[in-house]
């Protein structure tokens, strides 16, 4: 999600395996191995996402957004192009603040709200609150971008 052609992504995960062998000695123990590692790597993918040139990040208005659910998106199955569908989606996602794409790269990776609050650093009711309107600030974004 942080790198979109092979080549960024092979930078991506090296310079992702370098910080963790980097960080290694930092590694106290206070948390599991599993989120240590993800807060690296996503706070690795974050700098690098900076550091791009061509990134411009466009924050979604999320105090003016319908109430509608990301499951709803999965029920557009009748869209044809499933590909496009995906790349409106990333796009999406792309233009949410760091925070929130960390949150949703997680969320898509099937990690549990205490993991997430633990790589983020806030709590895990604050986790569901974010995700609902991540949630709902995706829906908005991609109901009024053109097909």
């Amino acid at each position: 999600m942080y790198a979109r052609d092979v080549e960024a992504r092979k930078d991506l995960y090296q310079e992702i395996m370098f910080q963790l062998w980097r960080s290694l000695p930092s590694f106290a123990g206070a948390s599991s191995i599993d989120t240590w590692v993800y807060r690296v790597a996503l706070n690795t993918a974050l700098t690098h996402v900076r550091h791009r040139s061509v990134h411009v990040e466009t924050p979604l208005d999320q105090d003016h957004v319908e109430a509608a659910d990301l499951a709803s998106l999965d029920a557009a199955d009748d869209t044809p192009d499933l590909g496009e569908q995906s790349e409106r989606l990333y796009a999406a996602i792309d233009r949410l603040g760091d925070v929130d794409r960390m949150l949703v790269t997680m969320y898509l990776d099937d990690r549990s709200y205490r993991e997430m609050a633990e790589v983020i650093g806030i709590s895990e009711t604050h986790v569901g609150v974010k995700l609902h309107r991540i949630r709902k600030a995706l829906a908005r974004s991609l109901a009024e971008e053109p097909v």
